[in-house]
């Protein structure tokens, strides 16, 4: 089953309803619990343990290699930050403030953005259309899944008619 809005294809075409917002090519997006990633490093190391026990028992192949490189993947995997504080349902409330036309339809998408700082920083993309039919702008925005600030500044563009 899909949510969403369901349109006849014909009345799309009509109305030019942008693609990004067909809920029947796409389909709700769920965001997998977090908490789930912290077994990761755990399943990894069990790995490393697995291919030691192996290397004690088989003389002529060596392991060492496999071994360093999966305890630093290891290692990565318990840095990587797990957690979110500002959940889907909050996303557009906290951007709202930073777009400048009317807020009709949206789509929000979770990408990870790569720091130094935190390895791995979940980010929400909007896309955001004014709510006229058809919309006349379009607005992309990206904020931190973490501590909920603004990461790029808003870009706004006027759509065709």
């Amino acid at each position: 089953m899909v949510d969403g809005i369901e349109i006849d294809k014909d009345v799309a075409k009509e109305t030019l309803l942008p693609d990004d917002l067909n809920s029947l090519a796409v389909g709700s997006y769920v965001v997998p619990d977090p908490s789930k990633r912290k077994q990761y490093p755990y399943v990894v190391l069990g790995v490393v343990l697995l291919i030691y026990i192996t290397s004690l028992m088989i003389d002529f192949v060596s392991f060492v290699p496999v071994i360093i490189i999966l305890s630093i993947v290891s290692l990565l995997l318990f840095v990587v930050n797990n957690k979110f504080k500002i959940r889907q349902q909050e996303v557009i409330e906290k951007i709202s403030n930073n777009i400048d036309h009317s807020i009709g339809y949206y789509s929000i998408a979770l990408t990870f953005q790569f720091t130094l700082k935190q390895i791995l920083t979940p980010v929400w993309t909007v896309i955001v259309y004014s709510h006229e039919n058809p919309p006349s702008n379009k607005t992309i925005i990206e904020i931190s899944a973490f501590s909920g600030r603004v990461i790029t500044e808003p870009y706004t563009e006027k759509l065709n008619a």
